[in-house]
């Protein structure tokens, strides 16, 4: 740098030399040309140190945010509507128009000079939002008849039965009476167990009862042979469309949109990074060009030079002694957001699972009954007791009884959703808090799913182990579950937990007091 200073004071010594031997006229003419090329140049450099658009940047990051929220709310619906809401279905077209607004208003909002792969992953996310929207729109012209034809199928069955205890059976042989209630019941058993996993076998078992069924109509009347012909419709509905369904909502999840997402996030923010970089780049040149400039007007006078050196050498001092005493207090604030931080996590998470704690779950349920208010939702809580530990506490010691609570601490929180919430009251004693859950049989297929990981431990630090659970479950609706709190929805899941253990451990109940929005099953699950 001082050679260069050097060289453009010879330059400037040499310009002022030729400006003196020229007519007034004609240096003046120069100077005021130098003059424009130097303020030119100043504010070529100025403009290109201007910063990044700042509220741009934002909006972009606000919006791909929100995108992801629509995406992850688009996802629940999705399960929703699986799990049987119609409501969720007729959500599931609303999302889209809002979601390719945001998209195209991200696009619109690219960096042009370093956003080349934020387009590509722009693009890339368009292809997936449009392909998703192609496989939710093929979801919902199988979820409604399948939604319609679980909801009358039981009913059907039963008004058939009853319809066959009364004269229509009177008129037929017992023994095809008997026959046909039993397969029937065999009928509803397997159909409902292939609507939650579909298997070829049981679809072949069910078409052989179905066909037998049909096969007898002809020994009623004609409105029994209706009701046959419906409940047929139903059956084979629910065998075309549950496998269809679930392999839509498998690609579905195969798309990975959220980590498109991702990806246009980390894109967006890598170009964004590259702008500021580059403005830096400029703030030095003005630097540079402004010491340049400060040189040539020190010519005007040794004494000006002088206290611009003095000046220049003292801000040079200051600016470090700044930037010194700036980074000591970043790294103390920064030790002290990070013990911080730490303190808050250990507040209100267990120290040996990493879980929430009591005080946390009790924030965190006080927070889902508000939202149960405004939704009239249902808040569920399962009340989980380890059956077996205390034995592996006195046979392998607390070490061996530890790592079997994270073991299932770390199992129970894989079957969960990414919004449930799992936490550790002490000892054996775990907690499910679930939203979203408005049917007792979306709670009992959580709780069999919990149960399963939990007696699927067999082993501990090498040791083997053999351990259950007794599940209490407790639901809370919309203002009621709000108006009687917390505690009491924990306290009723902990009684009906004592209900499980005095049922043979090993098992799940419903609290005959939990509030649902379709009528829960009685006893033990």
């Amino acid at each position: 740098m001082s050679r260069l200073l050097r060289q453009k004071d010879k330059l400037f010594a040499a310009f002022m030399r030729r400006l003196e031997t020229m007519h007034p006229k004609r240096r003046l003419r120069a100077a005021a040309i130098a003059a424009l090329a130097l303020v030119a140049l100043l504010a070529f450099l100025y403009t290109r140190t201007t910063g990044v658009d700042v509220d741009t940047r934002n909006r972009v990051m606000f919006d791909l945010q929100e995108l992801r929220q629509l995406d992850a709310e688009w996802d629940a619906n999705l399960l929703r509507a699986h799990i049987g809401s119609g409501a969720a279905d007729a959500r599931l077209a609303t999302t889209l128009p809002q979601m390719n607004e945001l998209t195209a208003s991200i696009g619109e909002a690219l960096p042009q000079k370093h956003g080349r792969g934020a387009e590509r992953a722009h693009a890339a996310l368009v292809d997936s939002l449009r392909i998703k929207a192609s496989l939710v729109a093929r979801f919902r012209t199988l979820n409604p008849p399948l939604r319609a034809a679980l909801v009358s199928l039981p009913p059907a069955l039963a008004d058939l039965k009853t319809e066959l205890g009364g004269i229509e059976g009177a008129l037929a042989p017992g023994q095809v009476v008997v026959r046909i209630d039993a397969l029937l019941n065999d009928l509803l058993a397997d159909t409902l167990r292939y609507n939650l996993m579909p298997a070829p076998a049981l679809a072949r078992r069910i078409e052989g009862n179905l066909a037998q069924v049909e096969g007898q109509k002809e020994r009623f009347s004609l409105a029994v042979a209706e009701q046959i012909d419906a409940i047929a419709r139903d059956t084979r509905t629910i065998l075309t469309n549950r496998p269809l369904e679930n392999e839509v909502e498998g690609r579905i999840a195969a798309l990975g949109t959220g980590e498109a997402m991702a990806r246009l996030s980390r894109e967006l923010d890598r170009a964004f990074q590259a702008e500021v970089l580059e403005r830096q780049r400029y703030r030095g040149f003005l630097f540079a060009y402004s010491i340049l400039l400060l040189a040539l007007l020190a010519y005007a006078g040794w004494r000006l030079r002088r206290s611009y050196r003095i000046i220049n050498d003292v801000n040079h001092r200051l600016q470090a002694a700044n930037d010194t005493l700036e980074h000591r207090v970043a790294e103390r604030t920064a030790e002290l957001e990070a013990q911080s931080a730490k303190l808050a996590r250990l507040a209100q998470h267990d120290s040996l699972t990493g879980l929430v704690n009591y005080g946390q779950l009790t924030r965190l349920l006080e927070l889902a009954l508000v939202r149960a208010v405004r939704r009239d939702s249902v808040v569920v809580a399962m009340f989980i007791d380890l059956d077996g530990f205390k034995g592996v506490n006195d046979t392998w010691g607390h070490a061996t009884g530890d790592l079997v609570l994270q073991l299932v601490a770390r199992r129970v929180q894989k079957v969960l959703r990414a919004e449930d919430v799992l936490a550790r009251l002490g000892g054996d004693e775990f907690v499910v808090l679930l939203e979203g859950v408005g049917s007792p049989e979306g709670a009992l297929r959580i709780a069999r799913l919990v149960l399963d990981q939990i007696e699927g431990i067999t082993e501990a630090d090498g040791n083997p182990v053999s351990i259950s659970a007794s599940i209490g479950i407790a639901a809370a609706r919309g203002r009621a579950g709000a108006d009687a709190g917390a505690a009491k929805l924990l306290a009723d899941a902990d009684q009906v937990m004592y209900a499980a253990k005095q049922a043979g451990k090993g098992t799940f109940v419903i609290s005959p007091k939990a509030q649902w929005k379709t009528e829960a099953p009685a006893g033990t699950a």
